[in-house]
């Protein structure tokens, strides 16, 4: 399966502010957001981006049209639709779990658990980076964190927009 991380981060290198409030994202972050959770159809995120974006945000209301994954070490909470599914699982676990259900690709929307968790794992192919113009201080989120393993990446792609870069990578294989 092949794996992608799409986030945004603020040009410090956070993928958050103190606040956790998503409001210095821009429109170009959005459509992107969507343009690749239809794209793959299987997006995982971990808890605090589900209750983030929960119930109004969330990528897909009908599971027909695809599924969201949340890593959660509470998995009897009621998913806010029949596209939600909670999981303890490990990465890899998740994504023989997808493979199974048929998906050949999945994006990690976030957070900072749940990108360290895939990028340790080695199953993270591909990294967008969409770099926003804002700077954050205090107690903002790392994109990555505990992350054991040194990766070396291949810029594939640069999109620029009015106030955004958008950067692909491609995670090199070793």
């Amino acid at each position: 399966m092949k794996v992608t991380v799409y986030v945004a981060s603020s040009v410090n290198g956070l993928i958050s502010n103190s606040r956790n409030v998503p409001d210095w994202l821009s429109p170009e972050y959005g459509r992107g957001f969507e343009e690749v959770c239809q794209e793959k159809r299987a997006v995982i995120m971990g808890r605090k981006t589900y209750d983030i974006l929960a119930p109004d945000y969330l990528p897909f209301k009908d599971r027909n049209k695809g599924i969201s994954v949340v890593i959660t070490s509470n998995t009897s909470t009621t998913p806010a639709n029949d596209a939600v599914v909670f999981t303890s699982g490990a990465p890899d676990q998740i994504v023989a779990m997808l493979e199974e259900k048929g998906f050949p690709e999945a994006v990690v929307i976030g957070g900072t658990a749940a990108i360290s968790e895939f990028v340790n794992a080695g199953l993270v192919d591909e990294i967008i980076l969409v770099m926003e113009p804002a700077l954050f201080g205090g107690n903002g989120l790392p994109l990555l964190k505990g992350v054991a393993l040194d990766r070396k990446l291949k810029l594939v792609d640069t999109k620029r927009s009015e106030d955004t870069v958008r950067l692909h990578y491609r995670v090199v294989a070793g």
